[in-house]
């Protein structure tokens, strides 16, 4: 969304609007109070979990996708100035389209940070560092060449499914996916 005509747009003529604002503003409560905690926490101590020696490197990897969860709540508080008065200020939709395409782009560099760091890791690590990887370059690929195609959050999803392979299999066993 890039202005209030963009904005009015999504959400349908007047007689429809007002139902579709009330679920985006539910569903944006629900994405900050639960969604956006649940993957941060998940992703960060996945690239805590994943450091083995490389200290530094988990350290870069959490920075950047607890910066990527920091920007999703911008996000939020954004819609939720906007989505009630549809004729906001313009600045607003410039703030928001910068949230949404840094954000996308650092859980894509996220998922590449997580790659290298099972990458480090026993043989199972290092299988589930492609499909992260893989991951990490298709949402950052389509995030540049197509935003809104629907493959750009598949790359996300792909990724995080091989990472919470990994973490299931290393709370069995965590030999499994470390070196030794």
């Amino acid at each position: 969304m890039r202005s209030p005509a963009a904005l009015a747009e999504l959400f349908g003529p007047p007689s429809c609007s007002g139902a579709f604002q009330a679920a985006q503003i539910r569903a944006s409560w629900w994405d900050a109070l639960a969604f956006i905690p649940a993957y941060a926490a998940f992703l960060a101590l996945g690239a805590h979990g994943l450091r083995h020696d490389a200290r530094r490197l988990s350290l870069a990897a959490i920075a950047v996708l607890l910066v990527a969860a920091l920007l999703d709540q911008a996000e939020g508080l954004i819609l939720f100035q906007l989505v009630p008065h549809w004729q906001s200020p313009p600045d607003l939709f410039g703030a928001l389209f910068l949230a949404v395409r840094i954000k996308f782009a650092l859980l894509g560099l996220g998922s590449l940070l997580l790659a290298a760091l099972a990458w480090r890791g026993a043989v199972l690590s290092k299988i589930a560092a492609v499909p992260l990887a893989a991951g990490g370059l298709a949402s950052l690929w389509f995030l540049f060449a197509n935003p809104h195609d629907p493959a750009m959050m598949l790359g996300h999803r792909f990724a995080w499914m091989a990472l919470l392979a990994l973490a299931a299999i290393g709370s069995i066993n965590p030999r499994w996916i470390r070196r030794t």
